[in-house]
């Protein structure tokens, strides 16, 4: 994984997923730094490896994953086109990159928001890993609150788990939390999850403590 080392030990990345929710904590309701950017790659990682994608494909996974918000630096606005622009001068940089692995990565990226143009199996795995990460954790404490956000403080944590072609995400909570509500305030995230779970040849469940 020498490659994706590369980036994740790069300063000036690391400088930005650092300074990204201190420099926008007025606009940003949940965290888009370095603790976001982890938790994607560990679950891309998780969701290509139970499927048994090679090495490389896992590898770009992760390097997509640790670069997909840093477009946020710059605010919320088209941050996904934003991100692609960052990512691609940190990509023509050494280590190799093939072109057309660099074209993988920025596409990922560019349809991580919004999920309308899955093309790889990175594009898939980058948006369930993105969409799932709605637990209490990446709450910024220093914001004021949407109903939305409030609801989150309700998510301890989210599980994901992946047997025989089915990604099972598991929301956990702390007490009674409506699956209605959930339905309500973010239907694109579960539209999103069958598109990528199916993409990756996949059946997809949502479950909330187990049911």
């Amino acid at each position: 994984m020498d490659t994706y080392n590369h980036y994740r030990n790069c300063g000036d990345i690391n400088r930005i997923l650092d300074n990204i929710n201190t420099v926008y904590k007025d606009t940003l309701c949940c965290c888009h730094g370095k603790d976001h950017a982890l938790f994607v790659v560990d679950k891309v990682e998780y969701i290509l490896k139970s499927l048994s994608c090679d090495e490389r494909t896992v590898e770009l996974s992760k390097i997509a994953a640790f670069l997909h918000d840093i477009g946020n630096i710059g605010g919320r606005w088209e941050h996904a086109r934003k991100s692609v622009g960052l990512a691609a001068v940190f990509l023509d940089n050494p280590p190799h990159i093939l072109r057309s692995e660099k074209e993988t990565i920025l596409q990922a990226i560019e349809d991580h928001s919004k999920g309308e143009n899955i093309t790889s199996a990175i594009g898939a795995a980058l948006l369930i890993a993105d969409k799932m990460h709605i637990s209490k954790q990446r709450i910024h404490p220093l914001e004021p609150m949407d109903n939305w956000h409030k609801n989150l403080l309700e998510v301890e944590e989210v599980k994901i788990n992946i047997s025989n072609k089915n990604i099972t995400i598991d929301c956990v909570t702390t007490e009674a939390f409506s699956k209605q509500l959930l339905l309500d305030e973010y239907p694109k995230a579960l539209t999103i999850f069958d598109k990528a779970s199916a993409y990756l040849g996949c059946s997809c469940q949502l479950l909330f403590n187990g049911n």
